[in-house]
């Protein structure tokens, strides 16, 4: 019975992060919002009513993706596990909220100094292009509101929040109750990793944008799973998307190696404790196959038909599980 809850729990997760595209485009359909991806179409030169514009795109971009995904995950949560608001990680969980906050910001110094790095690095040379909507941003005036109001939608307000709801509360806590946290901290790392289809491309600076982000997801991960809330995960997240640039990238990045030499031993501590346990090789032959799905996601058209498959199965496997269970229990 085991080995069927964690192949369930498996196809949960990844049947859910497909399936949810398609319950999005279902529920812009019902109430007829038409659905536009403004990041395919940002140049440089976008005016302040453009990027205006765009941030109201985007947000309903947003809205709609992450309630397709609820509109599964909660009554599937609740129909096999009861699972409440805290159980996504919407709670203190018994801690301070000033330790929370602390926990976040040292982990941001601790595991994104490499990427802020990277940045600084590709600024003094390039080492490679990047998604034409991330070069946009980096040529655009930054001295005007409207921008700091589209990168708020698009970058360190509301992404922090439903990416942290969707991969740490939902698919991390999921594959943690029957995988265990470590596998399930490596797993959904590597998935969130290669859903940034901008970082799909092959040159050095994309590699290394990925290798960074794989140091932040990981963190992120422990964090949670070590504090149980996912209001640190959330501010770490946060003060990592925050746009610098020229002088500021400089200071950024030695107040995040400061942060790194003074907080780092705690962090590896709590790591250590997180991954107690955790057999290495199935940890990470599932999480090359969390990130092939996730590249195979933003490539193959039919996919979602497979999510929806494989969501289908999991749904079945739970439901036997209950039932087995039920029968031990009379």
């Amino acid at each position: 019975m085991g080995g069927r809850r964690k192949v369930a729990a498996v196809l949960e997760v990844f049947g859910v992060y497909l399936a949810g595209q398609l319950v999005m485009l279902l529920l812009a359909g019902a109430v007829r919002i038409e659905l536009t991806n403004p990041l395919t179409h940002l140049t440089a030169s976008a005016s302040n009513a453009e990027l205006l514009s765009a941030s109201g795109q985007l947000t309903k971009l947003l809205v709609a993706q992450y309630a397709g995904w609820f509109l599964l995950i909660v009554p599937i949560g609740w129909w096999y596990r009861r699972s409440g608001l805290k159980e996504y990680g919407l709670t203190r969980a018994g801690l301070p909220l000033g330790r929370l906050l602390l926990l976040g910001v040292a982990t941001a110094l601790v595991t994104f100094w490499p990427n802020r790095l990277l940045e600084i690095l590709n600024t003094l040379k390039p080492l490679g292009e990047t998604a034409p909507w991330r070069q946009a941003l980096f040529d655009m005036s930054w001295r005007r509101w409207e921008f700091w109001a589209f990168t708020a939608v698009g970058s360190y307000v509301v992404p922090p929040i439903v990416e942290e709801l969707f991969y740490r509360g939902y698919c991390q806590r999921r594959l943690a109750e029957d995988l265990g946290q470590g596998t399930a901290i490596v797993t959904v790392a590597a998935l969130f990793v290669f859903s940034h289809g901008q970082y799909l491309i092959g040159n050095v600076y994309n590699v290394g944008m990925l290798l960074s982000l794989l140091i932040g997801a990981l963190g992120l991960g422990i964090l949670f799973a070590y504090t149980r809330s996912l209001i640190p995960s959330m501010v770490a997240h946060a003060l990592i998307n925050i746009p610098a640039a020229g002088i500021w990238q400089w200071i950024v990045v030695a107040i995040m190696i400061l942060g790194a030499v003074r907080f780092g031993p705690s962090a590896l501590r709590a790591a250590g404790k997180v991954f107690q346990g955790t057999a290495a090789a199935p940890a990470i032959l599932l999480a090359i196959i969390g990130g092939g799905y996730a590249v195979a996601a933003n490539r193959i058209e039919v996919m979602p038909f497979v999510a929806l498959a494989a969501l289908a199965t999991a749904l079945v496997l739970e439901a036997l599980d209950r039932r087995a269970r039920r029968q031990i229990r009379a």
